[in-house]
């Protein structure tokens, strides 16, 4: 689970962390520059062609210059090109760009731009770099600035942006009148606001979370700045656990959804389709009875109940079977007239006066902005789109989307609901915090996706009802926004984002898969890719041990944490002169005196026991060596 933080709280943390550690500022470069330089090996069109990075004259500038000097001593057939913004360098940027010069000028030309001339791209991009400026921007990008911005945007090459797209507002997620639009971008020590919030998920494209050594000591975390949830998918393999063996249909709980009326049948079958397709053991869809058989049609598994058109003899109806239900979803498809106003008013002071698990979508929300209901009980999550959200509120579409954080804590507040704000990342509130989903599609801006999302969070609130599930409400709606976003994005890969349609997520629901996460050392069982961090360059002299010299590049593979919680060990084989990063393969694990080192090799390369001893000698008396 990773957390947002606004970029004032990350030059805050920055600051803590290298006054109270041996951390320093060129130690956070250095490690913000190499993932920064994976992201662009991992991003590059081809290996022919010019690298191109745009750079500012601030540390974001440092970065980028930093990037290309590690991707130049790590590839001998690497072209590069470095542009700098005119004006005085940040201290940091001028040694890296000293660096550059010293240590890779041959194959990176260097150029300083100047304010009023003419911008010619190269021809044959293969990636660019953008630089230009961080989170601390606050202004619009104008002259020059702006001008590379477009010509960036122009160039047709894929881009990676340093921390967060130039012209973003990391906070907020406005474009400050132009911002470069990125392939990828990476951000450093937690995700910035502004990359979810408003414009940012089209600026920003595939956000990249990289660890650069904040996260210390671990005993003692120095960051201690709030923030929105943000669930990774691997959570999900904790949050939802695998069905047991013995069980039953009970056990998962059971769902009561009201929806549905003539002309939107669908709606209630969406419904009960994503209901039982995450896992609900029994789905019941309370419906007018004109369309009992189309929903059947739509969702066989599912039962009936149905509803007569008289309102009293339906509410006694459906009271008695919110009596015998684990959770229940309403709204979807119910329609505005008369018959479903007096349920919808009946069902919220009901909900009131109990402690039923409810979900509230569609009309049953617009017919509560126009009743002015009571509040309708504290386990109950509302699903608001923005222009439902702004019912609810008296307010307008713009003002819930000029802060939807905010929008989503008003309806908090003044409902006493749980509230998930729906949108491109949808932002939930509830009392034990916020969230914001990062999952899913522009494919699911269709009619039904916000039906199959009402299913998906009925079914978890009636498995966590039967003891299924132990998560508190904040991680379930995370749970229930993430299996909706990735089973959309498995619909858009197998229909494409134009063809998709809801029912093709609700099938896919069942084939989200969590990724596993390793919490302690990963057990080994065969060759594994991972990227070193190096700390001892090959031919320097050891810090603790000034006769030691490191005869290999030696350092740590990071986000892997052995037994001690310190970053796991590694030394790279066969490279005799000094690189900064390194992406390979572990070879080996290696019992040396007190500690455990990967021995890390080229892609594909065959080594023996003995020449791993021999590689790894100079680091001490080598014990037990398990190959790969």
């Amino acid at each position: 689970m990773l957390k947002t933080i606004t970029p004032s709280e990350m030059k805050r943390v920055e600051n803590r962390v290298m006054a109270e550690t041996d951390i320093t500022g060129e130690a956070l470069m250095q490690a913000a520059a190499a993932q920064v330089a994976k992201a662009v090996r991992e991003i590059r069109t081809s290996r022919g062609g010019i690298t191109l990075c745009v750079c500012g004259t601030g540390n974001n500038g440092g970065d980028g210059m930093a990037a290309m000097r590690m991707l130049a001593e790590a590839d001998p057939a690497f072209t590069g090109a470095c542009w700098i913004l005119p004006g005085s360098l940040s201290s940091d940027a001028q040694r890296e760009l000293d660096r550059l010069k010293t240590e890779a000028g041959s194959r990176v030309a260097i150029r300083t731009l100047h304010e009023g001339e003419t911008l010619s791209f190269p021809g044959q991009l293969n990636c660019v770099v953008d630089a230009l400026f961080g989170t601390g921007l606050s202004r619009p990008l104008e002259g020059l600035s702006r001008r590379l911005c477009d010509g960036i945007n122009a160039c047709g090459a894929p881009v990676v942006a340093v921390d967060i797209p130039s012209g973003l507002n990391g906070e907020t997620g406005d474009v400050l009148g132009a911002a470069v639009e990125a392939d990828c971008t990476v951000t450093f020590h937690r995700p910035k606001p502004g990359l979810y919030l408003k414009q940012g998920p089209d600026y920003a494209g595939k956000t990249i979370v990289a660890e650069i050594g904040l996260r210390v000591p671990p005993a003692a975390p120095l960051d201690d700045a709030a923030g929105m949830d943000v669930l990774e998918k691997k959570d999900l393999a904790w949050l939802l656990p695998a069905r047991k063996r013995v069980t039953h249909k009970g056990s998962y709980g059971r769902v009561l959804l009201l929806a549905g009326s003539r002309g939107m049948a669908g709606a209630a079958g969406i419904s009960a389709l994503a209901a039982l397709r995450t896992g609900a053991g029994l789905v019941t869809v309370a419906c007018p009875e004109a369309i009992v058989d189309i929903v059947q049609v739509l969702c066989p598994c599912a039962t009936c109940l149905p509803l007569p058109p008289d309102a009293e003899e339906a509410w006694q109806l459906l009271c008695g079977a919110l009596e015998r239900t684990d959770a229940l979803g309403a709204g979807c498809g119910l329609g505005q007239g008369a018959w479903a106003a007096e349920l919808v008013h009946r069902l919220t002071g009901w909900l009131a006066g109990h402690e039923l698990p409810a979900v509230l979508d569609a009309d049953a929300l617009n017919l509560m902005a126009k009743a002015h209901p009571g509040i309708p009980g504290s386990r109950t999550v509302i699903t608001p789109h923005p222009a439902e959200a702004a019912r609810l509120l008296h307010t307008d579409i713009p003002a819930v989307l000029a802060d939807a954080p905010a929008a989503a804590q008003r309806l908090n507040r003044e409902y006493g609901v749980s509230a998930v704000l729906k949108g491109a990342c949808s932002v939930l509130c509830t009392a034990d915090g916020m969230a914001v989903n990062p999952f899913g599609t522009p494919g699911m801006a269709k009619g039904g996706s916000g039906d199959a999302l009402m299913g998906i969070l009925s079914a978890l609130l009636a498995g966590r009802a039967a003891g299924a599930y132990a998560m508190n409400d904040l991680q379930l709606m995370q749970a229930a926004c993430a299996l909706h976003g990735l089973a959309g994005e498995l619909a858009a890969a197998q229909h494409g984002e134009r063809g998709m349609l809801a029912t093709d997520l609700c099938q896919c629901i069942g084939l989200v898969q969590p990724e596993n996460e390793d919490k302690d050392p990963p057990a080994v069982t065969g060759r594994i890719r991972v990227t070193v961090i190096v700390e001892h360059p090959a031919g320097s002299r050891g810090e603790d041990n000034r006769h030691r010299i490191y005869l290999r590049n030696c350092g740590y593979v990071q986000q892997v944490l052995e037994e001690r919680n310190e970053w796991q060990d590694a030394c790279i084989l066969d490279c005799s002169h000094g690189l900064e990063w390194f992406d390979g393969e572990v070879m080996a694990e290696v019992t040396i005196e007190n500690r455990t080192v990967w021995a890390v090799g080229q892609n594909g390369q065959t080594v023996s026991e003995e020449t791993i001893r021999r590689e790894l000698a100079f680091l001490g008396a080598i014990g037990h060596v398990r190959m790969f």
